[in-house]
C-alpha cells in the first residue's frame, strides 16, 4: 500500500459516489446469493446469572463478504490496495441477537471502522459484548454444566437473499481469559439450515466447584454428623433439646442460603443438594423428637417397674454390646430382672430364648434408647451423604 491521506480521501469519495448504503450487494440477486463468512472469536465469560437466566460475553465477530460496487484499480488510485470507511457509509449485514436478554438491536455501531480491499472483499471485524438468554440446570450443583446458544441472525433478509457460511464449527480458545468461575468445555459455532438463515454458538461451561464445596457441601455433610451427637450428652445436662433445636436451624439457615444463590424452577428438577438439605431437617425433627422421648425414660418415677418387653428388648441390647455382663444384679423395687439359663454366648443367637441375669432400670433403658438411636443415624446420615456424593460426581 502507498499514497496518502488525500489520495485516500479521493478514493473514498469515488466509491462512495451513487453508492446506497441500503442496498445489498449483488449482481444478479436471481441466480447468485450473497455469500457472508462469519466466525467468532470468545474472549471472556463476563457472568453466567443462574437466577436471571442470563449469559454474557464478549469476543470479536469476524464478517466477510464481496461488494462489487467497491471495487477499484490499485493503479489508477496511487497503488492503494485496501481502505477503511465507517459501518455507517457502506452496507453491512443486519445482524440481531435473537435471544438478547436485554433488547433486540441491530449489531455494531455506525461509526465501527471497516476494512475493505481493491478487489472489493470487506472485513468487517467487530468487538462486541453479547447478553443472551441461557436457562440454567442446576441439578448437580455444584458439579453443574451449563449449555448456552446465542443466536444471531440477519433480520430483514432471507435465504433468497444472501447465504451465511461458517468457515469451520471449532473456534479458536487462544484468545480467550480464564474465568474464576467458570471453566470453558468447548465452544462451537454451526449454520442454520433451511429455512431458517443466520448461525449459532454453542458454549459449554463447567462450574468450578471448590468453593461451594468448602463453603456450602462440607459444612452441610458435617452438621448432619454432629446432630446425632446429641444421643451422647448426658441427659442431667440439660443441654439435649436446645442442641437438637439449634442444629435443625443450623441446617435451615444453610436451605435457606441455597435457595437465594438457585433458580426458582423445578425444571428439569431442582437441585440435589436441595433434596439433601430437606432429607437433613427431617432428620433433624425426627432426632429432635426421639431426644424428647428418650428423656421421658430418664425422668420416669424409681418406683414405676419397667414393662417386661421393654426388659427383654434393653436387656438383650445390653448383652449383645456386652456379652460378658451376665452376671445377677440386687433387684431393686424398680427393677424388674429377666431370668435366663443360656450361656452368654447365645444371647444375640436366639431373640426369643430368655437372656443372661440382668438388672434392667429405666436409666438403663433410657442408655440404650440413646445409643440405637445414635447407631441408626449415624447409619442414614452416611448413607444420604455417601449417595448425594457419588450422584453429584458421576
Amino acid at each position: 500500500m502507498s499514497g496518502n491521506s488525500t489520495y485516500k480521501t479521493t478514493l473514498n469519495a469515488a466509491l462512495l459516489t451513487g453508492y446506497n448504503p441500503s442496498v445489498h450487494p449483488g449482481q444478479n440477486y436471481d441466480r447468485q446469493l450473497l455469500n457472508i463468512n462469519v466466525s467468532f472469536s470468545l474472549t471472556k465469560i463476563q457472568t453466567f446469572d443462574e437466577l436471571a437466566s442470563a449469559f454474557t460475553i464478549t469476543g470479536v465477530f469476524k464478517v466477510t463478504w464481496h461488494d462489487e460496487r467497491l471495487k477499484w484499480t490499485p493503479d489508477t488510485y496511487y497503488k492503494l490496495t485496501n481502505t477503511h470507511f465507517k459501518q455507517k457509509e457502506i452496507w453491512t449485514p443486519p445482524f440481531v441477537l435473537s435471544n438478547s436478554y436485554h433488547n433486540i438491536d441491530l449489531i455494531g455501531n455506525g461509526d465501527m471502522p471497516v476494512k475493505l480491499t481493491h478487489d472489493g472483499t470487506v472485513d468487517w471485524f467487530l468487538p462486541l459484548k453479547l447478553s443472551s438468554s441461557c436457562d440454567a440446570d442446576v441439578t448437580y450443583y455444584p458439579n453443574d454444566e451449563q449449555i448456552c446458544n446465542l443466536e444471531i441472525l440477519p433480520w430483514g433478509y432471507t435465504q433468497k437473499h444472501i447465504k451465511v457460511t461458517v468457515p469451520s464449527s471449532s473456534l479458536n480458545p487462544d484468545e480467550y481469559e480464564q474465568n474464576p468461575t467458570w471453566t470453558l468445555v468447548s465452544i462451537s459455532q454451526y449454520s442454520y439450515k433451511a429455512p431458517k438463515l443466520g448461525f449459532g454458538i454453542i458454549i459449554t461451561l463447567r462450574r468450578k466447584p471448590l468453593f461451594f464445596i468448602v463453603n456450602f457441601i462440607m459444612p452441610t455433610v458435617f452438621v448432619s454428623f454432629i446432630n446425632m451427637m446429641v444421643f451422647l450428652l448426658p441427659a442431667e445436662s440439660g443441654e439435649r433439646v436446645g442442641f437438637s433445636i439449634t442444629v435443625l436451624l443450623a441446617i435451615a439457615v444453610f436451605l435457606s442460603t441455597i435457595t437465594t444463590i438457585l433458580p426458582q424452577t423445578s425444571t428439569p428438577q431442582m437441585a440435589l443438594l436441595c433434596y439433601l438439605l430437606v432429607a437433613q431437617i427431617g432428620q433433624s425433627l425426627l432426632i429432635m423428637l426421639c431426644t424428647i422421648f428418650g428423656l421421658r425414660f430418664y425422668l420416669r418415677p424409681t418406683k414405676e417397674p419397667v414393662p417386661r418387653w421393654i426388659a427383654r428388648l434393653t436387656s438383650l441390647a445390653s448383652a449383645c454390646k456386652n456379652p460378658s455382663n451376665s452376671n445377677v444384679h440386687p433387684l431393686p423395687e424398680n427393677t424388674v430382672t429377666v431370668l435366663s439359663n443360656e450361656e452368654p454366648g447365645d444371647v444375640c443367637k436366639d431373640a426369643d430364648n430368655n437372656v443372661p441375669d440382668f438388672v434392667v432400670s429405666w436409666q438403663l433403658v433410657g442408655k440404650s434408647f440413646d445409643s440405637a438411636c445414635c447407631v441408626f443415624f449415624l447409619l442414614t446420615s452416611i448413607i444420604c451423604n455417601t449417595a448425594f456424593l457419588v450422584v453429584m460426581c458421576a
